[in-house]
């Protein structure tokens, strides 16, 4: 779309007589916004932006909320700016009509004028749900009619107080449940793709069992580092062909063969940099040497226990 954009739309203006002040060139040039969208694979994908893109995300799961929370809000107000007519204005109407004084009748007069119908109403309650320097015309409604202000807090607490801070608990709501799904899509999309990479060992080990054992001997594993695309494979792994026989020492268990779950543990163990590769031989050392203690103290102790049944037999 950018070659498109940049180079061909002029292009084409330059042969059919149009310049880029032209309502068609303006039109074509809109669609040079839809690149923005791009960005949000950007805010998905990239740990930086987890953030932004939950919030984006919460926005566009909470978006029926807001639809309906202004929906009930309009109803709401229209509901009560049917009551304002028909309790406010008519009693102001009914004091406009008995009213002499002309100051007072200006004042009325002022008042019907600023409520005086039904969109009028609905705006001034507006006013009211927005906080917006409502206080002065309610005092002067409370000059002439002094439960009023029943009316117009009675409205803010549904409007304000309890209609928001409801609709912020569902948002708030809608956040954590979004939140939650996205863990758990990350914790999902992970096990996919150990199982993916489990499966691909599993072909690797399969390509490397030639004699369909279901174990490797050491000529097999041997073999694996001349095959081109194995190769590949060790490579990736940091592994060279000179580490081959190390490597199949780490893995056997003492029987000269190595079984796929020890392999497909050895891959998962040791992808990455070098240093996880260190780590790994230094974990089967380990455990080399602690099977080698073991089995040295079960043998320092079966030749005590012999020796003190030995010294027990002997004649006195």
């Amino acid at each position: 779309t950018g070659i498109v954009l940049m180079w061909l739309v002029p292009l084409f203006g330059l042969f059919f007589d149009f310049n880029g002040s032209s309502g068609a060139i303006k039109t074509i040039t809109v669609l040079r916004t839809f690149r923005l969208v791009r960005l949000v694979r950007v805010f998905q994908r990239m740990p930086l932006f987890r953030e932004a893109w939950m919030l984006i995300h919460g926005l566009n799961d909470s978006s029926r909320t807001l639809f309906w929370t202004c929906v009930v809000i309009f109803l709401v107000t229209y509901i009560f700016a049917i009551g304002g007519l028909a309790l406010i204005v008519v009693e102001l109407e009914s004091q406009l009509a008995a009213a002499t004084d002309s100051e007072k009748i200006g004042r009325l007069q002022n008042l019907i004028d600023m409520m005086g119908g039904l969109d009028r109403m609905m705006a001034l309650l507006v006013q009211v749900l927005m906080q917006d320097s409502f206080h002065a015309f309610v005092r002067d409604v409370l000059d002439f009619v002094w439960w009023s202000w029943i009316f117009w807090y009675s409205y803010l607490a549904v409007a304000l107080i309890v209609l928001m801070n409801l609709v912020t608990a569902i948002i708030v709501e809608n956040a954590i449940e979004s939140s939650k799904a996205d863990h758990d899509h990350m914790v999902n999309e992970k096990e996919r793709n150990r199982q993916r990479d489990i499966d691909r060992m599993r072909k690797v080990f399969t390509s490397m069992d030639t004699d369909g054992g279901g174990t490797l001997s050491w000529e097999e594993f041997s073999k694996s580092f001349d095959d081109e695309d194995l190769s590949k494979m060790w490579k990736l792994l940091d592994i060279d062909q000179k580490d081959a026989w190390e490597l199949f020492q780490l893995l056997d268990d003492g029987d000269g063969e190595i079984t796929i779950d020890d392999f497909i543990e050895a891959l998962q163990r040791m992808s990455g940099i070098a240093q996880a590769k260190d780590m790994f031989r230094l974990q089967k050392m380990l455990a080399l040497v602690m099977n080698s203690l073991d089995t040295l103290a079960t043998q320092e102790l079966l030749r005590a226990r012999n020796m003190k049944l030995t010294d027990m037999s002997a004649p006195t």
